[in-house]
């Protein structure tokens, strides 16, 4: 593990921040709710937005090089210990946070404990559980974290996708799917671990065609739980956090444009990211491959608004790559080795950049240290908030 520093820019050239940008959205009282809107042609800016306005210090993971070790760039959870990848084409695996792997979770197969692919995954280290959620299922699975496989969370119907939030301790789940029409007759519940329903929102509003293109989007990234249904719905889409305790889905965020685009948000502690998707291009090789989606960031206090290119200024100010999340209260970026190298050998040879006298020579030591024949590298940073 390599522990970057934190917030630099002071110490560097002041860049154009969001603060310099015009307002873009508005406040509205709807039903007792304060509901932010985006006026989506009022996105004029366009700046490099550096992480450190929204996470702390950065820790840089290599991961363990062994065979049984080894991941591609998928799915990354993150706790405070630990980090679980899952990509298609492997099971589980569990690493520690110096990027010692520990063990696979789960195998693939259609028996107990086994999944084929997974959708989302929550890592409750206080209580010794890792819960897996897999596509096209109706059940949660739940092992420790050694591996072994405990049991299964029956789930009262079938679910296309779905995200969810568990409570441990109340053995609550909170469940989350992508309603297919005619199939599915709740959006959003919350069940014992028995498969007993506590409270439900009916699916009639939310229900899309069955199309495993879209999404259900629930990050974490606060203490609320936030849900979103990314498609092609014939109707304003609206990011929620669900109220437990009123069992009712409350507004927070939305935009108006004249045109629909596939989209998602990406709920923070002080901000909403709107990610506008992009098709896979084909580079000069041949090779497909998926550029960084286009993405703007509305400013929950000032409502500001810019079209970002999120930098990694702890690295000098590298571009993030196509895939990084936002999940659990963490910004996590897992990246091929040569990936990494390139991006700070781009930032090594660019003789603009103004790179403190200190920071270089860092930088330049994780350059050479970079095996671009080794396991990939996770980049870990905290959310914060300034309120």
């Amino acid at each position: 593990m390599v522990p970057l520093c934190g917030c630099t820019q002071s110490a560097e050239k002041k860049a154009r921040g969001l603060d310099d940008c015009l307002v873009v959205a508005s406040k509205s009282i709807i039903n007792g709710d304060t509901v932010i809107t985006c006026d989506f042609s009022l996105v004029k800016d366009t700046i490099d937005f550096p992480l450190s306005n929204i996470m702390s210090d950065l820790e840089m993971i290599k991961l363990e090089n062994s065979d049984s070790a080894l991941v591609s760039r998928y799915h990354t959870f993150v706790s405070e210990n630990y980090i679980g990848v899952y990509t298609m084409e492997n099971e589980y695996k569990l690493f520690d946070r110096q990027g010692n792997f520990l063990c696979e979770i789960g195998r693939k197969g259609q028996g107990p404990g086994e999944y084929m692919f997974l959708y989302d995954s929550q890592i409750d280290e206080k209580n010794n559980r890792i819960y897996l959620m897999p596509w096209m299922q109706k059940k949660i699975l739940v092992y420790n974290l050694q591996g072994k496989f405990l049991s299964d969370i029956p789930l009262p119907e079938f679910v296309p996708k779905a995200r969810f939030n568990i409570n441990t301790n109340k053995q609550i789940a909170t469940i989350m799917i992508l309603p297919f029409k005619g199939q599915n007759n709740y959006v959003v519940w919350q069940q014992d671990f028995q498969g007993n329903i506590l409270q439900r929102i009916s699916s009639e509003y939310f229900a899309l065609e069955p199309d495993y293109g879209n999404e259900v989007i629930s990050y974490r990234n606060t203490q609320n739980i936030d849900f979103y249904l990314a498609g092609w719905p014939d109707k304003q889409d609206t990011l929620y956090y669900y109220m437990g305790n009123e069992n009712r889905l409350k507004p927070v965020f939305t935009f108006t444009a004249t045109e629909p685009f596939s989209h998602w948000y990406i709920d923070l502690p002080d901000h909403v990211i709107t990610i506008i998707a992009q098709q896979e291009r084909m580079d000069e090789n041949g090779q497909f491959y998926a550029p960084v989606p286009k993405q703007f960031i509305v400013d929950k206090r000032t409502l500001k608004g810019a079209y970002i290119k999120p930098v990694i200024d702890q690295l000098g100010g590298i571009s993030i790559p196509s895939r990084v999340l936002y999940q659990d209260g963490y910004f996590i970026a897992n990246m091929y080795p040569h990936e990494l190298k390139d991006g700070l050998g781009k930032i090594i040879r660019n003789t603009e950049n103004n790179l403190s006298e200190q920071k270089l020579p860092n930088i330049k030591t994780l350059y050479e240290d970079i095996d671009e024949e080794g396991n990939n590298y996770i980049l870990i940073g905290k959310l914060k908030s300034v309120k």
